[in-house]
């Protein structure tokens, strides 16, 4: 049940992080032209994607 609430919190804020977040700010990799917050949500874009597939893992197997 805890998983359910956790899986549902990250899909909400990852929601919101690409509706704030212009698509060239997640997807480039160019490390140097971004600014310290564009860096931050970017890592939190992809730990929170990188959470919800390995939770998407844990079920199927």
């Amino acid at each position: 049940m805890n998983v359910f609430i956790i899986l549902s919190i990250l899909i909400i804020v990852i929601g919101v992080i690409i509706i704030v977040v212009t698509p060239s700010v997640l997807f480039k990799f160019n490390w140097n032209e971004k600014t310290d917050l564009e860096k931050i949500l970017m890592i939190v874009f992809y730990s929170v994607l990188l959470y919800i597939i390995n939770i998407i893992y844990w079920f199927i197997k």
